[in-house]
């Protein structure tokens, strides 16, 4: 049996008869070190990946101490998750055990690793491609690596079928921005109550706290901005109780919305159009329209300015996104403001007259609101 406890928001294993797991505590403590637990949603998920693997090995009477391979590909092959989560939960078990091994709590790691190569763009410099050892065992890297994008008239169609304003700004977002959710979570009232539209502008910065409490500088559209804007002098200010968060989305009670919040009412929305749609899967959107858009710009490395908007530590993980310009078919527009245009239009406005593509895009917002 294991206990996980949270106090402070920072998380605690227990095992039988509450006894202090020691040596995962520390793990768990360390990786605020390295940057990768500094949110408390990140911190609580790494604390239930290793905590149901240790409750496993209770339960089967095994010390993860001594575990082998085949007990690992044994408790591997009884979850029933997907197969990125699969992944992602190796991945953690990986960096326990190593950081296991280097300070000899045990000997090796119960896992089998094979080479793989890296495939880099020509525009990174002379290097093509780079090794990296990955973890063998049960990885389904097939499926695992495939980017499911969904199309533009179905993000829409899920944007209208939100209940409220709120809402539908929160699927815009996503959309326009490729925000995760809890960096959208964190918008404060005064980004946008303080933000300078230029009337030449056709994007404003915002500064976001990303994974591992990294800032960057995030576009989004002046409409948005301005539409948020809105929301938070009109709609936002009539919730009662709302003076106790400065956060932008709020719920009934006045309360930051949450990201159980968030998930319920995408869930909602998209099993009435029968969409498969959640926050990551709106990234994607934005992460390949854009790959799209700034490769056509021309840049000496679209991917590299992706990867920054993004806010990926590895190019390795904006790379997955490369295959997939080819299959979409956006025209070009001349910068960010007719990038949103021709989305919101669902990617039938060819490049040309900016008046037009603007006015056919207010035209079209009068209309789903």
């Amino acid at each position: 049996m294991t206990h996980i406890v949270f106090r402070a928001q920072k998380p605690y294993l227990f095992g039988s008869a509450w006894k202090t797991l020691l040596e995962p505590n520390d793990w768990l403590y360390s990786l605020r070190g390295d940057g990768a637990t500094q949110s408390p949603q990140t911190w609580r998920v790494y604390a239930y990946a290793l905590g149901d693997h240790l409750a496993w090995c209770h339960r089967e009477g095994l010390d993860w101490r001594t575990l082998g391979r085949p007990e690992m590909e044994r408790y591997l092959s009884t979850l029933a998750i997907a197969d990125g989560t699969l992944n992602w939960k190796i991945s953690v078990l990986v960096r326990f055990y190593i950081w296991c091994e280097a300070r000899r709590i045990r000997l090796g790691v119960p896992f089998t690793f094979r080479e793989a190569f890296v495939r880099r763009p020509g525009f990174f410099g002379r290097e093509t491609a780079r090794q990296v050892m990955r973890p063998s065992v049960m990885r389904r890297v097939s499926q695992a690596e495939q980017v499911i994008v969904p199309r533009v008239a179905d993000v829409w169609a899920l944007r209208n079928a939100m209940p409220c304003w709120r809402d539908r700004l929160v699927v815009e977002c996503f959309a326009f921005t490729g925000l995760r959710c809890a960096e959208l979570l964190g918008l404060r009232t005064e980004q946008f109550l303080a933000a300078r539209i230029d009337a030449k502008e056709s994007a404003v910065f915002v500064k976001v706290i990303g994974k591992g409490r990294k800032p960057r500088l995030v576009p989004f559209p002046a409409t948005l901005v301005r539409d948020l804007r809105r929301y938070i002098l009109l709609d936002r200010n009539h919730v009662a109780g709302v003076q106790r968060t400065d956060r932008v989305f709020v719920s009934a009670k006045g309360a930051a919305l949450s990201s159980s919040g968030v998930q319920f009412r995408l869930r909602t929305a998209s099993r009435q159009l029968g969409l498969p749609t959640h926050p990551h899967l709106l990234r994607h959107f934005f992460a390949c329209h854009r790959l799209r858009y700034l490769s056509g710009l021309g840049i000496g490395d679209p991917l590299g300015q992706l990867q920054r908007e993004l806010g990926h530590s590895q190019i390795t993980t904006t790379l997955r996104y490369l295959h997939l310009t080819d299959e979409l078919r956006a025209r070009i527009a001349s910068d960010h403001q007719e990038f949103v245009a021709t989305l919101a239009l669902g990617g039938k406005v060819a490049s040309g007259d900016r008046t037009q593509i603007e006015a056919e895009a207010m035209q079209h917002e009068r209309h789903v609101r």
